[in-house]
């Protein structure tokens, strides 16, 4: 058995890498830091219990991973189990992180993550054997204030993950015998987390380094699909989506924490009535609005700032948002089409103005957003819709680097950011897609926790994240669609899929699919054992053919 692990100087990957070979496992070490990663590899050799391997590599540069996985092959031989550990996790403000820092999380935390599986994984198709490790975190699964570029490159991990694990299980008709295993670790006490906030440390206390990396071999041996670390974490958050996630926590209390003290026991039980309580309000609160439905703001007068909005939905979405009365700034990289839909808003009598911007630039977003500021006003409403297949995962945050501080000083705005189904759940032959959609749903969460708390809960800058099924926009070149299910399955038009989003806006509403019932199916399905989804993945059997 060849295994090859990332980052293992030091954490979890060197307790990766010292508890592999005490298995007897062969073990390939990489890190930047050639010094502490040669320790490790030392500490092995010690041992005599396995052979180990040390190379230097940076695995955000991809030249550099495919040079040192070919030496790799030549020298050792076909690694069989890939741990992709490497991570950092700068801890700021979401307006404090520079573009620089931004770039470097996706760069090392995501894109590395593409670049491994790019050069080892052939070899394990190839011979239809192996086994995938990805480290996410509990920030990939939920969204954590001053992490919001970590969040999303963490959820950016699950979508990969999810992605390539189905395109293999389809492309070979279920029978790749290749595994795949997510890990979403809760705080690691390794360094990076620099200062932890924790409200009941002696039931949440931080994970040891030794720990975390007997689960995650654990849950590699077993074959399992995710897991957290602790294990209790995902099935909380998975029953957290039907509102029973306060009984399991008292399960946990009692069972697990039963060597607390009976004031600490008093003070969560306390907390946690608060929160049910809070919990069933809020769920008459849903009934209620899902019965009568939400009351629509008014947008007439709103500074409407959409991207991509020279055609599909951005084109529609202005369109219908200055028939509302606003007025509308339209963004698009193509100039021409860009003006046209300016002029078209024009000519039914409504305000509309074009600029040119390539928004995976950062100077030119600033530049743009400087223009609109001193030329028509200060952004009310930011909708982030331009995206392609691969989408770029940069230019969500630097739109809203631009825009997001007039509204965070008026304390007014609402920002919308187009994720998809594939930001959900993972879609084979979209893989790297998939991955930037969860990225964006992963970054919208933690950025509104984030100033929730640092408002103390008045922050009135709304957010909703939308998440289109295939849209007939040009982009779904070959869809896939089950000819039973048709019915149900069509594509939606651009008109059609910019009311709803434009009605999930003015009602305020946090997350919505197009068609609304994809959301809540899918949070149903991941509720039950994995191979009762893939059936149901099956049945559907709806998605994109290569192409």
């Amino acid at each position: 058995m060849f295994l090859q692990i990332t980052g293992t100087g030091h954490g979890i990957g060197k307790e990766l890498a010292l508890r592999y070979a005490s298995l007897g496992a062969t073990v390939v070490c990489w890190d930047v830091n050639q010094e502490s990663n040669e320790e490790t590899v030392n500490e092995i050799k010690k041992t005599g219990t396995a052979a180990a391997y040390a190379y230097q590599c940076d695995v955000s540069n991809r030249e550099h991973v495919f040079s040192v996985a070919e030496r790799v092959k030549q020298e050792v031989g076909n690694v069989t189990i890939l741990v992709n550990n490497a991570g950092i996790m700068p801890c700021h403000t979401f307006l404090d992180h520079t573009t620089d820092e931004i770039k470097r999380i996706f760069d090392i935390n995501v894109l590395a993550h593409f670049w491994m599986l790019q050069a080892f994984l052939p070899s394990m198709i190839e011979k239809n054997h192996g086994h995938v490790v990805a480290l996410s975190s509990l920030a990939g699964i939920g969204g954590i204030p001053n992490l919001v570029p970590y969040c999303a490159s963490k959820f950016a991990v699950r979508g990969l993950m999810e992605s390539i694990s189905e395109e293999l299980r389809t492309s070979t008709k279920g029978k790749s015998l290749i595994k795949f295993t997510t890990i979403y670790p809760y705080m690691v006490d390794t360094g990076l987390c620099k200062k932890p906030k924790i409200k009941f440390p002696s039931a949440m206390p931080l994970v040891s380094a030794g720990q975390a990396a007997s689960r995650i071999i654990h849950a590699q041996r077993c074959n399992y699909r995710e897991k957290s670390v602790p294990p209790y974490w995902l099935l909380g958050n998975v029953l957290l989506s039907l509102f029973i996630m306060c009984i399991l926590l008292i399960f946990d209390i009692f069972f697990f924490q039963f060597i607390m003290n009976a004031f600490n026991i008093i003070q969560i039980l306390l907390n946690i009535l608060r929160v049910t309580l809070q919990v069933l309000y809020y769920i008459c609160q849903s009934v209620y609005y899902n019965f009568f439905g939400l009351e629509e703001k008014n947008v007439n007068g709103e500074i409407v700032l959409i991207t991509g909005a020279g055609h599909g939905i951005g084109k529609e979405l202005a369109i219908q948002y200055a028939c509302l009365g606003a007025k509308v700034v339209c963004l698009d990289i193509n100039k021409q089409a860009n003006e046209q839909t300016a002029k078209e808003i024009k000519e039914i009598g409504k305000d509309a103005y074009a600029y040119e911007c390539n928004v995976t630039k950062r100077e030119d977003v600033f530049a743009v957003a400087k223009r609109v500021k001193e030329e028509v006003g200060d952004v009310t409403i930011l909708v982030n819709n331009a995206g392609i297949m691969p989408c770029h995962a940069f230019s969500d945050h630097m739109m809203l680097q631009a825009y997001l501080p007039s509204m965070m000083k008026r304390n007014y705005g609402h920002i919308v950011a187009l994720s998809s189904i594939a930001g959900i759940v993972g879609f084979p032959n979209l893989v790297p897609y998939s991955a930037t959609k969860h990225a964006v749903l992963g970054m919208m969460e933690a950025l509104e926790d984030e100033l929730h708390i640092s408002n103390k809960g008045k922050s009135l800058i709304k957010f909703t994240t939308i998440c289109p099924y295939m849209v007939d926009t040009g982009l779904c070149k070959k869809p896939k669609i089950n000819k039973m299910l048709e019915i149900f399955l069509q594509l939606s038009s651009p008109k059609d899929a910019a009311a709803q989003i434009i009605k999930a806006q003015r009602q305020n509403i946090k997350i919505r699919s197009i068609p609304s019932f994809w959301f809540p199916l899918i949070k149903l399905i991941r509720i039950l054992p994995e191979n009762a989804q893939i059936a149901i993945k099956d049945f559907i059997d709806t998605g994109l053919e290569p192409g």
